[in-house]
């Protein structure tokens, strides 16, 4: 769809081809490039488990349309025109009626929200330090722009505290990178979302939880911080379930997806100091994340046989990290990591043993999967030089390790996917960093 806006902006026809399940999805998104109008072919639904017999017949069937969509000419353009909204609303309700108006819009996430006062507003700009009117965006998949003010009225609703906000424009500014790849992650079947990894002097000072329970409930920092980020994406990107966003089941990291790195237990330099920048830096990382995978390693005394759990867990089957190119992530418990260090391992080591050993042969594959893993991770198979198995990343450094969580022999396998790269942004505070 995005591609069909792009070429028909250039005069070129086009005829987009779309499945049944999709087809609304795609025709919202086009209107909300401003081509309302642009020519979209359906097809049955589903493709991917059908035989080859009836995708050409499907094909057939097809052809007569596409045909007419490119004779057609360019799709009319701009049939949407901008959306108004009022500045201001004035509401003088009770809290239970101000919820449900808030709820019958469409502008929460399926939660209560915080109603957005003028005062609360002003002070989550103010501590922003820049002005009210600049603007930040496009912000997909409408890719709408959106004032400072605007996603100051998000961060309210979200519930944040004013400190919070210069944390959520740093994390909006990074998913906005070219390699995070936001529209992807929002407009895919995948369960992924923007994951928020603070690193700093800022985690202290916000009381953001990078322990027990580090990707759970509880904290507020975390929660609001999190949920922020996916309220912008949904009240001013226009990311709406079963119209723009098409995840066949999501996860909990839709409603909120922003943890800490327990920088004090852990034995290795962090996050941000790894990725180039200042232990006094406070940053935000972002990284398209689904659900964690619960690596538990009951009965295991040395780093050498944690570290073969950790391993074990990237060699299971179906995971993102076997058809994305982007790198695995692990949140590595402090008792894990600790151990892991008394034995010789370095974050180094591991991502080194985990390249090496985190290699799936491509025998226990479908036909169509090997053929499609050749097309989806070409990379691995041009500077690998293992042609009989797929690894879990294309290189050594596309692996990223944290030390987050509390006591226990748990750690997180965070499979990613869409992102190029993870995107580390300083916050900035006050006019600064």
């Amino acid at each position: 769809m995005a591609d069909g806006v792009k070429l028909e902006a250039q005069g070129i026809p086009t005829a987009t081809i779309c499945s049944t399940a999709f087809a609304g999805a795609a025709r919202v998104q086009a209107a909300g490039r401003g081509f309302a109008e642009l020519p979209i072919v359906e097809i049955p639904h589903p493709m991917h488990t059908a035989s080859r017999s009836l995708i050409e017949d499907r094909a057939s069937d097809a052809a007569s349309s596409i045909a007419r969509a490119l004779l057609k000419g360019a799709a009319a353009r701009g049939a949407l025109g901008e959306e108004i909204l009022e500045d201001r609303i004035e509401l003088d309700a009770e809290p239970a009626a101000l919820q449900e108006f808030f709820f019958a819009h469409g502008w929460t996430d399926g939660l209560p929200v915080t109603p957005p006062t003028a005062d609360s507003v002003a002070a989550m700009v103010a501590a922003s330090g820049r002005d009210a009117h600049e603007t930040i965006g496009p912000i997909p998949p409408r890719m709408r722009t959106a004032t400072i003010e605007k996603l100051a009225v998000n961060a309210v609703m979200a519930g944040c505290r004013p400190a919070y906000f210069p944390v959520v424009l740093a994390a909006l500014e990074a998913v906005l990178d070219d390699n995070i790849r936001l529209y992807g992650i929002q407009t895919a079947t995948n369960t992924s979302s923007p994951l928020i990894i603070v690193n700093g002097p800022i985690v202290k000072e916000l009381g953001l939880n990078a322990r027990g329970n580090v990707f759970g409930q509880g904290n507020r920092a975390n929660a609001t911080i999190g949920r922020a980020l996916q309220l912008i994406q949904r009240n001013v990107g226009g990311d709406i379930p079963g119209e723009t966003d098409m995840a066949t089941h999501g996860h909990a990291g839709k409603f909120t997806f922003c943890i800490a790195e327990n920088e004090d237990e852990s034995p290795w330099e962090p996050l941000h100091v790894e990725r180039g920048f200042k232990a006094t830096d406070s940053t935000v990382t972002v990284i398209g994340g689904s659900s964690p995978q619960n690596v538990f390693t009951y009965g295991c005394e040395t780093g050498a046989e944690i570290l073969d759990h950790l391993i074990g867990a990237l060699t299971g089957l179906g995971h993102n990290n076997i058809i994305f190119p982007t790198g695995p992530l692990f949140a590595l418990s402090p008792e894990h990591a600790q151990t892991l260090a008394r034995d010789g391992y370095d974050k180094q080591r591991i991502k080194q043993e985990m390249f090496t050993r985190a290699r799936i042969p491509l025998t226990r594959f479908a036909a169509r999967s090997v053929i499609g893993l050749h097309h989806r991770r070409s990379r691995w198979f041009e500077i690998a030089n293992d042609p009989d198995h797929i690894g879990v990343a294309d290189r050594v450094g596309d692996i990223n390790i944290v030390v987050a969580g509390g006591a226990g022999i748990h750690s997180q396998f965070v499979p990613t996917s869409f992102s190029y790269a993870p995107v580390t942004r300083l916050i900035r505070r006050g006019g600064a960093a």
